[in-house]
């Protein structure tokens, strides 16, 4: 199975959505450096947490940054409903 359709298994399971984001956001360049720093930012939010309380993830973090990474996110609709 491949890393996409596993990431695509886990949203239908667990009923996961990507969150939106505006088109630039999206830009290939721009996602992945928005990638790197989000995982950044989980991975000493969860060590802190984990060392605290030994609390367990869920995962949805690691599945949000995958979709940020290969340009998964929704784009943001405007009130007219164009895009």
């Amino acid at each position: 199975m491949s890393s996409h359709t596993a990431w695509l298994e886990d949203a239908k399971n667990n009923g996961w959505e990507m969150p939106r984001a505006a088109w630039w956001k999206r830009l290939p360049v721009i996602r992945r450096v928005r990638a790197v720093y989000h995982a950044w930012h989980v991975n000493r939010h969860q060590r802190m947490w984990t060392e605290a309380t030994g609390a367990l993830h869920s995962g949805y973090d690691r599945w949000v940054i995958y979709g940020i990474a290969t340009g998964m996110e929704r784009p943001i609709i405007d009130r007219e409903g164009e895009g």
